[in-house]
């Protein structure tokens, strides 16, 4: 961000009738007289005018390189917090990938001298969501100033992440009123958003929890068929042995011994 003119015109107004007001109360106290002062600046325009411009350019120059030069400083200290957060993201990057060494420098990066760095660190950490990085995380958090504790959760309300909401619960039970206040405000802004981290976990388990009960009774259909399969032409086969015998054939009856053997004799 660079200085602009805009600035430097309202700094220019803002001088003209400071010096306007002093002159002309400087000239009134001098001639003890409203009206004698009046008449006198009505004869002497060109002068009062000459007089009050050199006023203008005396106070408003040293004001202006002043106002410019704190302009200035404000730019790059953005300039440089801009690019340190892009750092700080391509670290983010890494870590979500897995990098250890990512991961461990964005934990050093939550005692950096800039404030803008330490908030994007918090942030990276809070969605990576690592056990031991949440230790260092919830650890070190609590001991930052209030007002850097009040801009990162400024950071995090705009992020709208579920995974950041740890880390607001965490800020929303700090001993400093107005930090537990402002970050129970935007826990509420991003539930209410996201919503709960609670009830999607809840969700998602029990989305699997029904997946995989769905697979069990699929894979014991299919364990079934083949059994059943096999069962039921044993079952046809054993009851048609029964009707298919028939009744049982009598033996043929044997010749009779009162049989007329005489006639087959004779």
């Amino acid at each position: 961000m660079k200085p602009k003119p805009a600035v430097g015109m309202i700094v220019l107004v803002v001088v003209a009738f400071f010096t306007w007001a002093v002159t002309t109360a400087t000239a009134a106290a001098i001639f003890n007289d409203h009206e004698a002062y009046l008449a006198w600046r009505a004869d002497n325009t060109t002068l009062f005018l000459g007089i009050w411009l050199a006023e203008v350019v005396v106070i408003g120059l040293p004001v202006l390189w002043f106002v410019g030069r704190r302009m200035g400083q404000v730019a790059e200290q953005q300039d440089k917090a801009a690019l340190e957060a892009r750092g700080v993201g391509r670290l983010a990057v890494e870590a979500l990938h897995g990098n250890e060494r990512a991961i461990a420098h964005l934990v050093k990066l939550l005692d950096d001298g800039s404030p803008a760095v330490r908030y994007q660190s918090a942030r990276a950490l809070a969605i990576l969501d690592d056990k031991a990085a949440n230790e260092e995380l919830f650890r070190k958090v609590p001991y930052w100033d209030g007002d850097h504790k009040l801009a990162l959760i400024d950071v995090l309300k705009r992020t709208m992440d579920l995974r950041t909401i740890r880390l607001l619960r965490e800020l929303a039970s700090d001993r400093n009123p107005m930090v537990a206040r402002k970050a129970r405000t935007a826990l509420a802004i991003v539930s209410s958003r996201s919503g709960n981290i609670d009830d999607f976990i809840a969700k998602r388990r029990k989305q699997a929890q029904g997946k995989r009960k769905k697979e069990a009774r699929k894979q014991a259909r299919r364990a079934g068929e083949p059994a059943a399969a096999a069962a039921e032409p044993a079952a046809a086969v054993e009851p048609a042995a029964g009707p298919s015998a028939g009744p049982p054939v009598e033996p043929p009856p044997e010749p009779s011994s009162e049989s007329p053997a005489g006639a087959t004799s004779d």
